[in-house]
C-alpha cells in the first residue's frame, strides 16, 4: 500500500483527512525520481483526480525520501509496507487523505 507520511508536526498540521489536491497545494511533497514505479504510480494518481503535480523534492534514493519525512522536509509518498519501524517508532504517521489510493502490487524479482 503507498502511503503519504509525515513527521509529528505535519500530523499536528492534518488532523483530518485532506483532499490530494489540498494536500498537493499546501504542503512540501518529497517522491522518488522518475521514472521509479513508485513516481509513476503517483503521476497517474495525481493525473486521475485532474492535479498538477510538481513535487519540492524529487529524489533518487527510497530511504532518503524516507529520512525527509522524517526530519519534516515534506510528506513523503513512500511504500507503507517499507517503513513499519518508523511508523511504529512514530518517526513518521500516516496522512490521512479523503481519496482512496488504489493498491500498488509490488512485483517480485524472483518471479
Amino acid at each position: 500500500m503507498i502511503a503519504l507520511l509525515g513527521n509529528l508536526e505535519f500530523k499536528k498540521q492534518i488532523a483530518k483527512p485532506i483532499s490530494l489536491k489540498d494536500l498537493i497545494a499546501n504542503y512540501p511533497i518529497v517522491t522518488q525520481k522518475e521514472p521509479s514505479n513508485t513516481r509513476t504510480f503517483l503521476n497517474s494518481l495525481m493525473k486521475e483526480h485532474h492535479i498538477d503535480f510538481h513535487p519540492q523534492f524529487d529524489i533518487v534514493s527510497y530511504s532518503l525520501v524516507k529520512d525527509f519525512g522524517k526530519i519534516g522536509m515534506g510528506i513523503s509518498y513512500i511504500t507503507k509496507e517499507f517503513t513499519k519501524s518508523e511508523l511504529q517508532s512514530n518517526d513518521l504517521y500516516q496522512i490521512p487523505i479523503i481519496e482512496k489510493i488504489p493498491t500498488r502490487h509490488l512485483r517480485n524479482s524472483n518471479n
